[in-house]
C-alpha cells in the first residue's frame, strides 16, 4: 500500500528588496497554505488566498497505478485544480512564482521518485480574462505568451494584455496540479509517503 501525504509547513518571513507574499504549500493530503507578510506596512500589503487548503490524492496500490500508466516509466496520480488569488489595495504589476525543489526543468519533486507540475490554466485581472506570460525575473518582458502557462521551477507568470504585462488590484489564477510517480518508485514493500514542499510567491512592483 502506498499513500501520498503531507505535513503543514511553518510560517516564514522574508525581507526582500521588493514587496512579496508567500503561501507555504506542503503536499499532498492536508496541505495547509499560510500567507506570509514581509517588507511593507500592513495596510499596503497584497494578500494571497487559495481556494482549498487540502489537495488529497489519498492511498493507492501499485495495481491501481498500473492502470494509470502514461508511459513505460511514469504512473499518474491524477490532476487537480486550485484557484490562487491576490488582492492588492492599489493596482500593481504582479508576478507569481512557485518556489520548490525541482525534479527537472518543468516539474517539482514529490518524495523519492515522484513529481508534480503546475500549469496556470487561466487568469483574470480585476474581473476580466487576461493572458499569461512567463518570465525568469521580475520586470522583464514575457518570454512566452498565451492563455495558459507552465509554472516551472525558476519561472514566474504575469498577467498580460496585448502581450504586455498589466497592472491590477485583484488577480485570480486557476492552477492545475499534475502529479505522477516513477514506475521504479512504485515498487515498495510497505506504506510509503510521497511529500513535496514549496511556496507560492507574489512579487509586486
Amino acid at each position: 500500500m502506498r499513500t501520498a501525504e503531507c505535513r503543514p509547513t511553518g510560517r516564514s518571513r522574508r525581507l526582500p528588496s521588493q514587496c512579496h507574499r508567500c503561501l507555504s504549500w506542503a503536499w499532498l493530503v492536508a496541505a495547509l497554505l499560510l500567507p506570509t507578510a514581509a517588507g511593507a506596512s500592513e495596510d499596503r500589503q497584497c494578500q494571497l488566498q487559495i481556494s482549498s487548503g487540502t489537495v488529497d490524492y489519498g492511498a493507492v496500490t501499485r495495481a491501481e497505478l498500473l492502470l494509470r500508466q502514461v508511459s513505460p516509466l511514469t504512473m499518474a496520480l491524477g490532476k487537480q485544480t486550485v484557484t490562487l488569488s491576490a488582492n492588492c489595495p492599489q493596482p500593481r504589476l504582479m508576478t507569481v512564482f512557485y518556489r520548490g525543489s525541482s525534479a527537472d526543468a518543468g516539474s517539482y519533486r514529490l518524495g523519492e521518485g515522484g513529481a508534480f507540475s503546475l500549469r496556470v490554466l487561466s487568469a483574470r485581472l480585476d474581473g476580466r480574462t487576461v493572458g499569461v506570460g512567463t518570465v525568469n525575473t521580475v520586470g522583464q518582458l514575457p518570454l512566452t505568451r498565451g492563455d495558459s502557462a507552465v509554472l516551472a521551477p525558476a519561472t514566474g507568470v504575469v498577467p498580460i494584455v496585448d502581450d504586455v504585462p498589466v497592472k491590477g488590484s485583484v488577480l485570480s489564477l486557476q492552477i492545475e496540479i499534475d502529479a505522477s510517480v516513477h514506475a521504479i518508485a512504485s515498487r515498495v514493500p510497505d506504506r510509503t509517503v510521497f511529500r513535496g514542499n514549496g511556496n507560492f510567491e507574489l512579487l509586486e512592483h
